[in-house]
């Protein structure tokens, strides 16, 4: 099994040139063979919490050991300051605790092309199949805010990406029913939307628009409100992995007030959903939903005891036991296709996996 060494959680405002990238704050220890050497490893240490930095053993993408080699060598350039809390030697052995404060803006700087964060998402999620739908509640689609927000996690790196506007009428059937119920997930709708339209991930955008209208005194006057609630929902699972929610107001009357409003509400939402997205990407230790025969796992305690045993696993969750079938939830440092070969070594059949939902015959 690949060696998990450190987690990537890269907070990248690329996609928003006016974003200010503050500083952060983080206390943080390092041991070595001089205090030269531990106060270096401190330094990293706090560099990886504000970003984290996921290093694989045998990377399979260039882009990652550039990342790395960056980051790791020269931590000392991202840090502004930093204060020497304590410091002892025990053994032959330095240790140094720092409070630094680390330059985000320079990380963002190293993360921010397109072609290292598509390696991040293609190493982390295995690139997913993100399927997005803006409609409103009248049935009414709204394509125009769909193609912005393909647009925007396109630029975040995301490349597998779908349009339910221009989707078959199964798929589009699905989405709208799982769109018009914002407030919960059907998983009966969302088998049937990944059966028309197979994808990972949903972005849901449900519209209201209301519009004031002079068309009695001057026809073809109108004034648009409109607010939306967005959200991204793992198809498989059924976990709402983000929500937003934008407001658009046209500021004139005219006939092209509603695509102005839009524009708004497409400001808006569209960098909170490709952060939001890349953000989840970035972070390797997923959280997984594990499907597996009773029989395969004992009691409740044994469940428990023998899905956290197993190589990455961490924080089990026994989430329900019906017809002999255990539905677990788990962190894993990696993705379902990593834990699906751990649990092909440790001897258990894998039927099926996706995007954070592994199940096991």
């Amino acid at each position: 099994m690949r060696r998990w060494m450190t987690v990537l959680m890269v907070a990248v405002f690329c996609m928003l040139p006016l974003t200010v990238v503050s500083a952060a704050e983080h206390v943080a220890t390092g041991q070595g063979a001089s205090e030269r050497a531990a106060l270096q490893a401190a330094m990293r240490s706090a560099v990886e919490a504000e970003v984290g930095v996921y290093l694989d053993s045998s990377t399979r993408i260039a882009n990652y050991q550039v990342l790395s080699d960056k980051i790791y060598t020269h931590s000392e350039g991202y840090i502004k300051s930093y204060e020497v809390l304590s410091k002892d030697e025990v053994g032959g052995v330095h240790r140094v605790t720092i409070r630094a404060d680390v330059s985000g803006d320079k990380i963002s700087d190293v993360t921010s092309s397109l072609q290292q964060r598509q390696a991040v998402i293609g190493m982390n999620m295995e690139q997913p199949r993100v399927a997005v739908i803006a409609v409103d509640q009248s049935g009414k689609e709204y394509p125009t805010l769909s193609s912005v927000l393909i647009t925007a996690l396109q630029q975040e790196g995301f490349t597998r990406l779908i349009d339910i506007s221009s989707a078959n009428s199964g798929a589009k059937r699905a989405a709208m029913a799982l769109t018009s119920n914002r407030y919960s997930v059907d998983l009966g709708q969302l088998a049937e939307l990944r059966a028309d339209a197979p994808c990972d991930y949903l972005v849901r955008v449900y519209v209201q628009n209301d519009t004031a209208s002079l068309d009695d005194i001057l026809p073809g006057l109108h004034k648009a409100y409109i607010s939306c609630a967005a959200s991204l929902v793992n198809t498989n699972t059924g976990e709402i992995t983000w929500s937003g929610t934008a407001r658009g107001e046209s500021k004139h009357w005219f006939g092209n007030s509603e695509a102005e409003a839009l524009e708004q509400v497409a400001d808006t939402l569209a960098p909170q959903l490709s952060k939001a997205a890349f953000n989840k990407a970035a972070n390797i230790q997923q959280h997984l939903q594990l499907t597996i025969p009773q029989s395969r796992l004992g009691t409740f305690s044994e469940a428990r005891e023998k899905v956290a045993a197993l190589p990455g696993v961490q924080h089990v969750y026994l989430r329900s036991l019906a017809r002999g079938i255990y539905t677990l939830d788990l962190d894993f440092d990696g993705t379902a296709g990593d834990f699906a070969t751990v649990l092909e070594q440790q001897g258990y059949h894998v039927t099926y996996f996706a995007a954070e939902s592994v199940v096991v015959e």
